[in-house]
């Protein structure tokens, strides 16, 4: 016989020709390609396991500490999304004006906690004996953009003899992580918050300040001139000394 793969119809022959139905062909000509492409797949697939086995969840010994490390895993993997967010600045104000400006710090969170305007002292850790001061280190978080309002601001507050302050350039970190016993200083977009500049101090149990993290808004700062940023900038880093907005008594 003859056999023909193609769709028409065959040609009347001398000899008995017939034409081989397609999934007849297919089962005749793919089964060994077929278990090649699955044994492939299987490999494929166990190599991707060992390796997210060792490499990423640290070598589980029980389906606990499996659990543990996809939880693990997938924070880790959060977290580097955010990063990525936060330093989009592809969305934000095309300029801020005086009076929006204004109308923004006037929205200032701190202005709105059930009236707490009380100062803020760091761990006694940080602060010298003998009216030495505070001395504390302000890890620069910030990206290229941000240099020269964060050089400047630091230098208004070292001209206070209650200050002593060192510097410590570090990684570009948008999302602000916070890191015990400094003050982290960082630029992200957090949206329409209503507040161009915020700082976080973190409070332990004795009322004493042990980090802090102040943080530039760039959907409304990133296209703002240079003396609305170094406000910001130098306002942010006042609270993170402990200072509130109005401080009236000379002698703390």
């Amino acid at each position: 016989f003859v056999g023909r793969t193609e769709d028409s119809d065959i040609s009347s022959s001398s000899c008995h020709s017939y034409k081989i139905p397609k999934h007849q062909q297919v089962g005749r000509m793919g089964g060994p390609r077929k278990l090649l492409q699955r044994v492939g797949d299987c490999v494929c697939i166990g190599i991707a396991s060992f390796l997210i086995w060792r490499y990423a969840l640290d070598e589980p010994q029980n389906w606990t500490q499996t659990k543990q490390g996809f939880g693990e895993l997938f924070e880790a993997a959060g977290d580097k999304w955010d990063e990525w967010d936060l330093g989009n600045f592809s969305n934000v104000l095309d300029n801020l004006d005086d009076f929006s400006f204004a109308d923004l710090f006037d929205e200032d969170p701190k202005h709105r906690q059930q009236g707490d305007n009380s100062t803020r002292s760091w761990k006694s850790g940080f602060i010298q004996p003998n009216n030495g001061g505070l001395h504390l280190t302000l890890q620069n978080a910030l990206d290229d953009t941000w240099q020269n309002e964060f050089a400047a601001a630091v230098k208004d507050w070292q001209e206070s003899d209650a200050l002593e302050l060192s510097t410590e350039k570090v990684a570009v970190d948008h999302a602000c992580n916070r890191v015990y016993g400094v003050m982290v200083v960082c630029n992200g977009h957090f949206g329409a918050s209503g507040w161009v500049g915020i700082n976080e101090n973190s409070i332990n149990y004795r009322g004493v300040i042990v980090s802090s993290v102040a943080k530039m808004n760039e959907y409304y700062l990133r296209n703002a001139n240079f003396d609305h940023r170094r406000f910001t900038m130098c306002h942010e880093l006042g609270h993170g000394f402990g200072l509130p907005h109005t401080d009236e008594n000379p002698y703390n």
